[in-house]
């Protein structure tokens, strides 16, 4: 069996990570950002870490703030028109899944306006064009998006979310900094930490799985089970612990981009779509079933 491996780019991991921004702007000759995040991170003063690295080397960007939590189509449109108007060349994407998922959306979207009912990218995009550049950083340790091909977009007319898969949706950077997570409340500490074990599990479990993705899936586990404990008891007063629970989320988000996901979260997304419940919780109620079966 041959098994096909996918990283992105380049990735950054450790405190202060964001810092190196300008130097990943200048050497791929990038102009303007769009920054896609939320309104509580933007309140709470999180983008503003990242924000400012931008401002004190002059890096054009404009922002869009309008993610919601389980990004909606509607949402989506709305990002790909400030794209439009700010006329951006690349995205910076800063949140959880919801931020990083809209991101993408927005970003092959752009490229690829012949999909954009978003819908119709549903199951394996057959996208022509590349996505517009994506740097993702992550504010939360838990959905592994800013290392995967991944995005779940809700129909918000339905009720149903839509997972979309293409490869062009990888972030080209992924900049996991653990200081942008370190106030993350309790629970979505635990929420996000249980998305962590599932993705763990599951690529695992897949029948898609190769040594290089159980290598990566068992030392999440590794870590996971060591420091989300302290991380939820103790939040920003045990930095180590935030620091190992944000890589054991990105080891694990690229172990199941290779290998794949399995009933748990085909479950948990229905669940969670039509009781609106957070995807960490959903996954979580669905996960005791599932190994039972």
């Amino acid at each position: 069996m041959v098994n096909r491996f996918i990283l992105n780019e380049v990735s950054y991991f450790g405190p202060g990570a964001r810092k190196e921004l300008p130097a990943v702007i200048a050497s791929r000759g990038w102009k303007k950002a769009l920054v896609v995040t939320d309104k509580g991170l933007m309140k709470f003063g999180v983008a503003k870490m990242v924000l400012d690295v931008l401002d004190g080397a002059d890096i054009a960007y404009e922002v869009f703030d309008d993610v919601k939590p389980n990004p909606t189509v509607s949402n989506v449109t709305a990002g790909i028109e400030a794209c439009k108007k700010a006329e951006a060349d690349f995205i910076i994407a800063i949140g959880g899944g919801s931020s990083m998922d809209t991101a993408k959306g927005i970003g092959v979207v752009v490229t690829n306006p012949e999909f954009a009912d978003i819908v119709s990218l549903e199951g394996v995009a057959p996208t022509k064009n590349k996505c517009l550049p994506i740097v993702a950083l992550p504010t939360t340790a838990g959905t592994g998006s800013e290392a995967t091909p991944f995005a779940i977009i809700t129909d918000e007319r339905t009720g149903l979310k839509y997972p979309i898969a293409d490869y062009e949706l990888l972030p080209k950077i992924a900049i996991v900094d653990p200081d942008l997570m370190m106030n993350i409340p309790k629970g979505l500490t635990r929420a996000s930490g249980v998305d962590v074990l599932v993705h763990a599990l599951e690529a695992l479990a897949s029948i898609m799985a190769s040594d290089y993705t159980d290598a990566l899936a068992t030392k999440s586990l590794e870590l996971l089970f060591k420091y989300l404990p302290r991380a939820y008891k103790y939040g920003a007063n045990d930095e180590e612990a935030r620091e190992k629970v944000a890589y054991a989320s990105s080891l694990a988000g690229i172990a199941f981009a290779n290998a794949f996901l399995g009933l748990v979260h085909s479950m948990g997304h229905k669940l969670g779509a039509y009781h609106h419940l957070p995807h960490g919780i959903a996954v979580c109620l669905c996960l005791v079933e599932v190994v039972k079966y």
